[in-house]
């Protein structure tokens, strides 16, 4: 099973590619992201029952509880869903529990890194590449006109999607920027000089998708350079001037590309003017009249005609703020369990990096985290947090010996 299990997590680093074949020639419905719940669900399920002497880590426990928890209410609540969404809304949590049970039950070899390694540094590449022509071109490789958006804006306020502009429209940010992480996390414990170049493809990208989370996720990755090389104050000049040249090649890749960096910075980093003016910030206020009149459950829905109202009136589609929608929708009791989940899955990271010195896993989920600042989706089916499962499985299994002074990802 072990080969299937490789052609599935293959199948998800060639995403960009096959969401465009998904999408605009095979004309299947929702996005290739639904397509992969449901195959990861049919077969982490058979490998459940298949195979003997399962590994269930503890931080699961509290994942299968949660996935119970919005299955009642997904049948109790009085919503009307089309039939596939109520079948993806159904598994997608038992999914990720049977994805994360697959990973850790599985022993990855080196070449399966090896390559899985090389596949991610291609996609560096063009979605760096990407990012630049779509300054030029607006509609390069822009997909979601088959999902029902437009493409509104300009230069400075374009939601750029790079190569993933025909899956979800978060994948920039919950998968690219996590799977840059492990990217450099891996470079860093190889001592591979080059990470730097990657850091800096990584970075246009992420400044050039004209979003905040994303840019923002970018420097939380950067931070890996402080954690891994321990920096004390004698060291600190070098991270300094390291991070320096990184953005200062950033920032004179988008003067060349035509930026006026007044009207990006006025139109895009601080259109509001003030924080006070920004939907997150006024999400508090409507967190803070609905969540007190259910607090324990929550509304067993993503929005209710009153918040879906109360939300219009500040500009918002919803409480544009992860945790605290998450509160209004499923209570106290139900984030205890998926927080809980989330909190116990970064211990488990931190625990592998402080053993093996690759941070890579855990700072992916560190963007995640603060994703869920401004966004609002639970669920971490997203590919560059699966892989960051796979290379926290890889490198808990190798030897420190191994690690130290025998690490084999080639260059």
């Amino acid at each position: 099973m072990r080969k299937t299990i490789y052609f599935l997590l293959y199948i998800l680093l060639f995403s960009p590619v096959l969401s465009y074949v998904y999408i605009v020639l095979l004309r299947l419905p929702k996005t290739i992201l639904h397509f992969y719940v449901l195959i990861f669900f049919a077969f982490g399920l058979f490998f459940i029952i298949n195979r003997k002497n399962i590994r269930f880590p503890k931080f699961l426990w509290l994942l299968a509880i949660y996935a119970t928890y919005r299955l009642i209410w997904l049948f109790i609540s009085d919503v009307s869903y089309h039939p596939l969404t109520f079948i993806y809304y159904s598994i997608l949590h038992y999914s990720i529990l049977f994805t994360v049970v697959m990973i850790y039950n599985t022993n990855f070899s080196s070449r399966f890194i090896n390559r899985s390694f090389k596949i991610i540094k291609i996609t560096v590449i063009l979605a760096a590449i990407a990012s630049i022509i779509q300054v030029f071109e607006h509609t390069f490789l822009y997909g979601w006109e088959y999902l029902g958006r437009e493409l509104e804006g300009n230069l400075y306020t374009y939601r750029r999607t790079s190569i993933f502009g025909f899956t979800d429209q978060n994948e920039v940010g919950l998968s690219y920027i996590p799977l840059g992480a492990v990217l450099i996390g891996s470079l860093l414990l190889k001592r591979n000089k080059i990470n730097l170049l990657y850091t800096i493809l990584i970075g246009i990208t992420a400044f050039l998708s004209n979003g905040r989370y994303i840019m923002i996720g970018f420097v939380i990755l950067t931070i890996q350079y402080l954690i891994f090389y321990k920096i004390k104050i004698l060291r600190t000049f070098k991270y300094i001037l390291i991070v320096f040249i990184s953005f200062f090649i950033i920032y004179q890749i988008i003067l060349f590309l035509g930026y006026d960096m007044e009207s990006w910075i006025n139109q895009r980093l601080f259109t509001e003017g003030s924080i006070k003016e920004t939907t997150r910030y006024k999400s508090i206020k409507t967190f803070a009249t609905y969540f007190p009149q259910k607090p324990f459950f929550g509304t067993g829905v993503h929005l209710t005609n009153e918040i879906k109202e109360a939300s219009e009136e500040i500009g918002s589609s919803q409480i544009h703020v992860g945790y605290l929608s998450h509160l209004v929708s499923y209570g106290l009791i139900g984030s205890f369990f998926l927080f809980s989940f989330w909190f116990s899955l970064a211990r488990h990271f931190y625990k592998t990096a402080k053993k093996t010195n690759y941070w890579g896993s855990f700072f992916a989920f560190l963007i995640y985290f603060w994703a869920q600042v401004t966004l609002v989706n639970y669920s971490i089916f997203f590919y560059g947090l699966i892989f960051a499962l796979v290379f926290d499985k890889y490198y808990q299994d190798l030897p420190l010996t191994r690690i130290n002074y025998h690490f084999n990802i080639e260059d």
